[in-house]
């Protein structure tokens, strides 16, 4: 069964080229009353992380066990901020927490999300963020997750929201979704070329000005095949602004990937396209000091480092 539209990270929805990133994001109620206790130490010796991992491995116990749902923990959420040196794996290593949660409560979508100074919210118990449909019900959500019902509700006080996300605790992300936060789900979208601007902030070639890059450039002639970095549906083709001549693709799990300043489209608008196949020929079009392809990946619309996310040339 596939269940991508609802199971996994949470979305941010891309509502137009140009749109700001509406980010809906699951908390538990007592976030927005500040009653989220802090976490001070990872240090296992702590009380805090003592009662988590004694809270995470009984959830998990319950669960294996299909046994009441009352034995279940209740449901809370504490607060980490990132200090430097750490990682997702050794954050996950202390807490007895698994990825699959940090990536899904958090919305993360790669490890570099996880720096020095980043609050993340952790459940004592493993499981992730879902998405609810309108009229979706607990028996419904239980099919989709292959979790049992009486575990969903009893973790989100026995009530569905009309719209937004609920949590699923004992359920994990698709491989997919792992792999794209790994960083091995997207290939290069040229045979060959030289990579001759990176992501991050940089001095804009035409004026000099420091500002910051959204994607990759890679030097190549002009009518070089450019091949799709991941197989999905063409969403937007035509010429935007800067971008010159501009292809999106949208991938599963709301991920995206652009291709600007190109010569001419070969994919057309809402075709399904696999990965590596042709889909345009690169240019020299829109905002430019040469022949190259811009290549940008987004989660949403929030730009995410390509070179994460791609095998080198």
């Amino acid at each position: 069964m596939s269940y991508g539209k609802n199971r996994g990270p949470i979305l941010h929805v891309l509502a137009t080229l140009s749109a700001c990133i509406l980010l809906v994001t699951f908390t538990p109620k007592t976030a927005h009353a500040g009653k989220i206790a802090d976490i001070e130490s990872l240090a296992l010796t702590s009380e805090q992380i003592k009662a988590l991992r004694a809270d995470i491995a009984s959830a998990v116990s319950v669960i294996k066990g299909s046994r009441d749902a009352a034995e279940l923990p209740s449901l809370r959420f504490l607060r980490y901020k990132v200090r430097t040196g750490e990682s997702i794996w050794t954050i996950c290593a202390a807490t007895s927490q698994n990825l699959d949660t940090i990536i899904s409560i958090n919305a993360l979508s790669s490890p570099l999300d996880v720096a020095q100074g980043r609050d993340l919210y952790i459940p004592n118990m493993r499981g992730i963020a879902y998405r609810v449909s309108t009229g979706e019900t607990f028996p419904a959500i239980a099919r989709a997750t292959g979790i049992e019902a009486k575990y969903i509700s009893r973790c989100n006080a026995s009530r569905l929201p009309e719209s937004g996300y609920v949590f699923i605790p004992g359920a994990g992300i698709t491989s997919t979704e792992r792999a794209l936060f790994l960083g091995t789900a997207f290939s290069n979208p040229l045979r060959s070329g030289q990579k001759t601007s990176g992501f991050g902030m940089r001095r804009d070639p035409l004026n000099n000005a420091l500002d910051f890059h959204r994607g990759i450039d890679i030097a190549c002639p002009v009518n070089t095949t450019v091949y799709s970095s991941r197989a999905g549906k063409v969403v937007y083709s035509g010429f935007y602004g800067g971008y010159g001549m501009l292809v999106i693709i949208q991938h599963p799990y709301d991920y995206y990937s652009y291709y600007g300043h190109l010569n001419r489209a070969l994919a057309p608008l809402g075709a399904e396209v696999g990965a590596g196949e042709p889909i345009a020929l690169s240019g020299n079009s829109g905002r430019t000091t040469g022949p190259h392809l811009h290549f940008e990946v987004r989660k949403g619309c929030r730009p995410v480092n390509p070179g994460m996310l791609l095998s080198p040339h």
